[in-house]
């Protein structure tokens, strides 16, 4: 290349700096659109129920059952839940819109070529000095091209602050989804052991009205009761067997549900059919309600959202402004591919380009209310979703005492129902009593014990329902409620650290 070429590829190179220079200068100068601050929530003082303190707890509550399935179902469901696998995709789909939305700081720059077959129009006044070129002929041409916005009026920074806002709204989402999976996990094998335990007392029951029903046949041979006992004896009996069906139905469909939980075919968690203990424990999450704010991945998620539509009102707002932007091409083109590299066919252009809406019938304008209405509609959200985890919260709190309570009362009844069932058994063989009253008591019996084991399931159910309400199920980070600061790059209008470039 001659000398004459460096050159004005230099002086090109010069300007273009000068002007990105300029540029940049200028794009940090205004953002307009409102500037987001956290809105703020008058919150209680104290929960109106009780709450222990077991906030070391919290990030894994579920081992304060100290039950093995269960940590091992709540680990296979955090690695092979798909809709944990699909919220975590959307995450990194919003990441990806980040790194598009931050790419908007930077210059566009293209490279084009081709090879053509070209003929011009003889019916246009041309230059003697082309008269003698071939027509038609192969023209050859290459080059690049470049294109970016100044980011006078603070356009790309709000699109990047929504597109952060989204992001972070996304990863609570995947918390939320992995709070709510976990808790899943633990109701659904609570229901397991609950059934089971309800199959157990049935079958225990079974028995003891079958040898009941050979006391009463025996009697009756020896004349010493009616034939009436006999079938009150034979319908208790066939009354209790006929609700096991129904009990077993329930554990396959917890077991089903459990497979689906974990990734897994239904009948890979044959080893859950045996009988277990219904998971119990005496232990409430703790923390004061001004921490829920900065607990449940819900509220974090919906203020996350509102900051990012806040932002949106500034992208809308830039266009009421001119957009400028800087253009340029440096390009060759000859129809003899050997002039390629010849000044003679050089062909560049820079400079500035300004396009401004001057009329556009109320477009912009209606863009902007759209994005105000839009962020207001977000604070309501946000606000409803605070609201809606205090009364979970009270809730869940009211529901546990309540239940541990029935339960204290139901294990009462239990006990004085079987004592009751022995002694007038013992009545029925000395003849001190009628049959009426065997029948009563076992079926007395029946119903308490079928209540207590639903009791136990729900007093765990009720903990689970408790320490989902409170935001447990992952580890909340200091200073997590607060949001991410933008890189300093960001705020003068480029970044340079940009993903996904």
């Amino acid at each position: 290349m001659s000398k004459n070429e460096n050159g004005a590829l230099a002086i090109l190179g010069l300007k273009a700096s000068g002007v990105l220079v300029w540029g940049w200068l200028l794009a940090g100068c205004l953002s307009v659109g409102p500037d987001y601050q956290a809105p703020e929530m008058a919150v209680p003082e104290a929960w109106q129920g009780a709450t222990g303190d077991s906030s070391d707890t919290m990030a894994q509550w579920w081992t304060v059952f100290g039950d093995a399935a269960l940590e091992t179902l709540v680990a296979e469901a955090r690695a092979n839940n798909r809709d944990l696998a699909a919220a975590v995709a959307r995450m990194d789909s919003t990441a990806a819109a980040l790194g598009m939305a931050r790419a908007a700081y930077f210059p566009s720059v293209g490279m084009q070529g081709a090879v053509e077959y070209d003929r011009q129009s003889e019916r246009v006044h041309t230059p003697t000095e082309y008269e003698a070129t071939d027509n038609p002929a192969w023209l050859t041409q290459a080059g690049f091209s470049m294109s970016w916005e100044l980011d006078l009026w603070g356009r790309v920074r709000r699109s990047v602050e929504a597109a952060r806002g989204a992001l972070d709204a996304s990863q609570e989402d995947v918390r939320n989804v992995q709070v709510m999976l976990q808790a899943q996990v633990a109701a659904v094998y609570i229901q397991l052991r609950t059934l089971q335990k309800q199959v157990v007392f049935a079958e225990r029951n079974i028995e003891l009205q079958q040898d009941t029903l050979t006391v009463v046949r025996g009697r009756f041979e020896a004349g010493l009761t009616g034939e009436l006992d006999v079938r009150q004896a034979e319908m208790n009996l066939a009354a209790t067997t006929a609700g096991v069906p129904l009990l077993k139905a329930g554990i396959e469909q917890a077991l089903n549900g459990l497979c689906q939980l974990t990734g897994r075919l239904p009948g890979e968690w044959d080893e859950l059919r045996s009988a277990g203990p219904v998971p119990t424990v005496m232990a409430l999450p703790g923390g004061l309600p001004a921490e829920l704010l900065r607990r449940r991945p819900d509220i974090r998620s919906a203020e996350r959202r509102l900051a990012a539509q806040t932002a949106k009102i500034g992208v809308a707002q830039a266009d009421f402004f001119p957009h400028l932007a800087l253009n340029g091409t440096l390009a060759v083109a000859a129809t003899d591919a050997g002039e390629l590299g010849k000044k003679a066919s050089q062909n560049y252009r820079i400079g500035p380009s300004l396009t401004w809406a001057i009329f556009t019938a109320g477009k912009v304008r209606n863009r902007v209310r759209a994005e105000e209405a839009a962020t207001r509609a977000a604070l309501a959200d946000y606000e409803q979703t605070v609201l809606g985890a205090y009364r979970e919260c009270e809730d869940a709190l009211a529901a546990l005492a309540n239940e541990g309570e029935r339960l204290t009362a139901l294990g009462g009844a239990v006990t004085a129902a079987e004592q009751t069932t022995e002694l007038v058994a013992e009545l029925y063989r000395t003849g001190l009593t009628d049959f009426q009253g065997v029948l009563d008591a076992q079926r007395q019996l029946a119903q308490y014990q079928d209540a207590l084991a639903q009791s136990m399931g729900k007093s765990a159910a009720e903990l689970v329902a408790a320490y989902k309400a409170f935001g447990g199920g992952w580890a909340v980070e200091d200073g997590a409620a607060q949001p991410a600061p933008p890189l300093e790059a960001e705020k003068n209008g480029t970044d340079l650290e940009t993903p996904g470039a």
